[in-house]
């Protein structure tokens, strides 16, 4: 597969939006996960898609190599890291109740226990779920018939929304509250399969090839923003009081039954920015601006290490000037994204890419027996 430059900006953006949103910057920064959910649906159904013409048993070894040598060397070297200071500083607290979750990819489901993740891990609940869509799609793709895999992942789509409802109410009913409801809607596999699907449907029906889809992008981002106009007014209206900053989208999407159509929303406006971006549309274009494809390239080690990373500027901030008031708090921020940033890249110059290199040395793909039958 191709790679494309327009897409790393994407990665750039969304990593940018996650860390905003964790620093209290942009409370709609959360946004940025689905971004990132409905971007490795296309890339990653483009690649079995390639390959599914392919013996399974090279199809699948060589998926799950790629994927091992691209996700793990980085998290689990980091899991050691984090797990050597607190062999030595009992810090962070949360690690001996969090580690079984984070080594065995579960930690979405950790989101669910009375005591969620620790500071420091708890964005890792979204490499979770990534790793759970790789457990099951492959399949889908290599033994379903085409057109039967067009029609699971327009089932996906119609009936991820029904899925959300039928799960916070079945926990309503049980008894949790409409935070943990919201949470769970949130967090588990089978309640945001639709943003992978989402991404997936560009390969499917060649939507790359969308006519008008930079009008498109921009009606679905005049719905997106009117639908969260109508919830803060509801909301300023009603009994909960609106919280303005986040633009109507608040994470967990709890008000106005958001958490139904919500992702749906902004699953599509995602779909149609990455379109958009592979049709290099007009202000798109703005997407391959260097510091941002390189920041989408290292995303990656940018998302892994910016909590962690977070957590030790500020008490190191705090330690030499006391309280992060006024003019200090922009600076620690802006500090804070360039260690990030330079982190991520040594990370990547040093740690991934010996791994990268070694993506296509097992096992080899056999040209002659790759799929030539066409997506659409």
């Amino acid at each position: 597969m191709l790679h494309v430059k327009s897409l790393d900006g994407i990665r750039g953006i969304a990593v940018l939006l996650v860390m905003l949103f964790h620093y209290g910057y942009f409370a709609a920064g959360w946004i940025g996960v689905q971004i990132f959910f409905t971007l490795s649906g296309y890339l990653i159904t483009n690649i079995l898609l390639e390959d599914r013409g392919s013996p399974f048993s090279t199809y699948a070894a060589r998926f799950y190599w790629r994927r091992t040598l691209r996700i793990f060397p980085l998290f689990y070297i980091f899991l050691l890291v984090v797990a050597s200071v607190y062999a030595l500083s009992h810090v962070p607290a949360s690690f001996p109740s969090d580690w079984p979750w984070l080594v065995t990819y579960t930690a979405n489901f950790a989101r669910m226990r009375a005591e969620d993740l620790g500071g420091c891990f708890v964005h890792i609940w979204s490499l979770a779920l990534e790793e759970q869509f790789y457990l099951i799609w492959p399949f889908l793709v290599y033994f379903l018939p085409l057109r039967a895999f067009r029609w699971t992942v327009a089932g996906i789509l119609l009936l991820a929304p029904a899925i959300r409802l039928a799960v916070f109410q079945v926990l309503l009913g049980f008894g949790h509250d409409a935070d943990y409801a919201g949470k769970a809607a949130y967090v588990m596999p089978f309640t945001q399969l639709d943003a992978f699907a989402a991404g997936a449907a560009i390969s499917l029906w060649r939507l790359d090839r969308m006519r008008h889809a930079g009008r498109w992008f921009l009606a679905s981002f005049g719905v997106f923003a009117m639908a969260g106009v109508v919830v803060l007014a509801k909301a300023h209206f009603g009994s909960e009081g609106a919280f303005v900053a986040s633009f109507g989208y608040q994470m967990y999407l709890g008000q106005s039954h958001e958490y139904v159509w919500g992702y749906s929303l902004i699953n599509l406006l995602s779909m149609l920015g990455i379109i958009c971006a592979l049709q290099r549309i007009g202000s798109m274009r703005g997407l391959e601006n260097y510091l941002l494809v390189r920041v989408g390239e290292v995303s990656y080690g940018v998302y892994v290490y910016h909590l962690p990373l977070l957590l030790v500027s500020t008490f190191l901030m705090k330690w030499l000037v006391g309280d992060l008031d006024g003019v200090l708090r922009p600076i620690l921020f802006v500090a804070w994204v360039a260690l990030t940033i330079v982190v991520a890249d040594a990370s990547f110059r040093w740690l991934e890419r010996p791994f990268l290199k070694l993506k296509d040395s097992w096992p080899k793909r056999d040209r002659a027996q790759v799929s030539r039958q066409p997506v659409a």
